[in-house]
């Protein structure tokens, strides 16, 4: 089970009472930020005795505010009788463990930043659930503490669950009360841009999957499948993992026929009407992405997955894509079906009679007779008999043969990372200029 763990920073000022408020929870009339949070935190998810609450402090705040009469009145320079923030989170008498960490420096050069980053990351343990409260973090320390939770998300797989601010300075007068003030919007539109990021440089869906389900899941949960955004959501994230997938493994025929991208482009148009707000610019960033790919049955589709897979760095991706696809243009331009094995067999011999040039020596072709004449007509069409084109076809195959036998070929020399990338970008380019952007198809 894993530990709840509250992270606080504390100050050193002689801080005014109030009580503290959020939703429907009121605290007592407190001096502490800390008390509150807690509290409030325990009507939420209860404390074990497996939790912990990390507080963290200076020299100075540990005098002033961690034990007992730690303030002087500046005019009479009496001791001001007050129980410091330990004492007040012992009469609690929660099952939380308090471990104060001591002797922190004030932070002011990079090496005290970097030591106050070390011991409170060394105090986590993995899969730990943390909940912040940045009220008295000065100057620097709330960037610390999001730094800090993005960095232990990423290697200690932790969760952060709660990020808060007692807003005291905006307290009411009147009834001394000040609210407790929400910062997990902050923190969640981190998680979005890093998820968002990690889509569009790299193509991996799963963190913004992840993401997703994390927020409609509750949702959906409360409302009995019933929230529009949630299902929308849903629906989106679900379209979007189909049609990566597609990508990530050569679906040829998903791609051309628009199944799973018809499906997005969909969902992109409900989920931009009810989206949450730090996901829109994500989106339309989606949007953007897969605004080329046509929503109805296209063999262009198929030149544009290979173009987003290079992109990407699926190279063998790319190259199987685009090979495949070059050979369901000139199959769907000789009326031939897409999924038709034998027809494309004839497409692949045509490209092997034009860079063997055994156009005219049919007795060379390897060709069933019956097959003989819809080889003679493919091999007519003068866009496949461009040289440009059917070397780049045979440029293309010994690349893919290449990465598919990982260059593990006695009679072949392996191809070097640089050249295999270098070879499918250069047949991506050269196909995307022959045969979308010059709209032959």
């Amino acid at each position: 089970m894993s530990r709840k763990v509250f992270i606080s920073f504390l100050g050193y000022s002689n801080y005014g009472g109030c009580h503290y408020c959020k939703d429907k929870y009121k605290s007592q009339n407190v001096r502490y930020i800390q008390e509150a949070t807690i509290e409030y935190i325990n009507t939420l998810s209860p404390w074990t005795g497996n939790d912990v609450a990390l507080i963290l402090l200076t020299e100075g705040a540990e005098k002033k505010n961690w034990v007992d009469n730690g303030h002087v009145d500046f005019k009479t320079k009496e001791t001001i009788a007050a129980a410091g923030l330990h004492s007040r989170l012992m009469q609690m008498g929660l099952p939380l463990q308090i471990m104060p960490i001591k002797e922190l420096p004030d932070g002011n050069n990079e090496n005290e930043i970097w030591e106050i980053f070390s011991r409170v990351y060394n105090e986590l343990l993995d899969g730990d659930e943390v909940y912040f409260d940045l009220t008295h973090g000065f100057r620097y320390l709330p960037m610390l503490a999001l730094v800090l939770g993005n960095y232990a998300k990423f290697l200690k797989k932790i969760t952060v669950r709660h990020l808060s601010y007692g807003n005291y300075e905006g307290r009411n007068m009147n009834t001394n009360e000040a609210q407790i003030i929400d910062l997990m919007p902050l923190t969640n539109l981190q998680d979005w841009t890093f998820a968002a990021a990690s889509f569009l440089e790299n193509g991996n869906v799963i963190p913004l999957a992840k993401l997703s389900e994390s927020t409609y899941l509750p949702l959906l949960k409360a409302s009995k499948g019933k929230n529009e955004s949630a299902l929308a959501l849903r629906k989106f994230t679900e379209s979007l993992k189909e049609c990566v997938e597609d990508f990530q493994t050569c679906r040829g025929l998903n791609i051309e026929r628009s199944k799973n991208i018809n499906s997005l482009k969909n969902a992109i148009k409900q989920v931009e009407e009810n989206v949450i707000v730090p996901l829109k610019p994500v989106v339309q960033k989606i949007d953007s992405a897969i605004e080329p790919f046509d929503q109805k049955e296209n063999i262009n589709n198929g030149f544009h997955a290979a173009q987003w897979c290079l992109n990407n760095g699926l190279y063998q991706q790319a190259a199987t894509i685009l090979q495949e696809n070059v050979v369901s243009f000139f199959a769907d331009r000789h009326g031939i079906a897409i999924d038709d094995e034998k027809g494309r067999h004839l497409i692949n011999n045509a490209f092997a009679i034009l860079f063997n040039n055994l156009q005219d020596e049919e007795e060379k072709w390897q060709v069933a007779d019956e097959d003989k004449e819809k080889i003679r007509e493919i091999l007519s069409d003068t866009l496949i008999c461009n040289k440009e084109v059917f070397n780049t076809f045979n440029n293309l195959t010994e690349v893919r043969n290449d990465i598919n036998h990982s260059g593990m070929r006695s009679t072949r020399l392996p191809l070097s990372s640089k050249k295999i990338k270098a070879n499918i970008d250069k047949c991506v380019t050269l196909f995307h200029k022959l045969f979308v952007s010059s709209h032959v198809y």
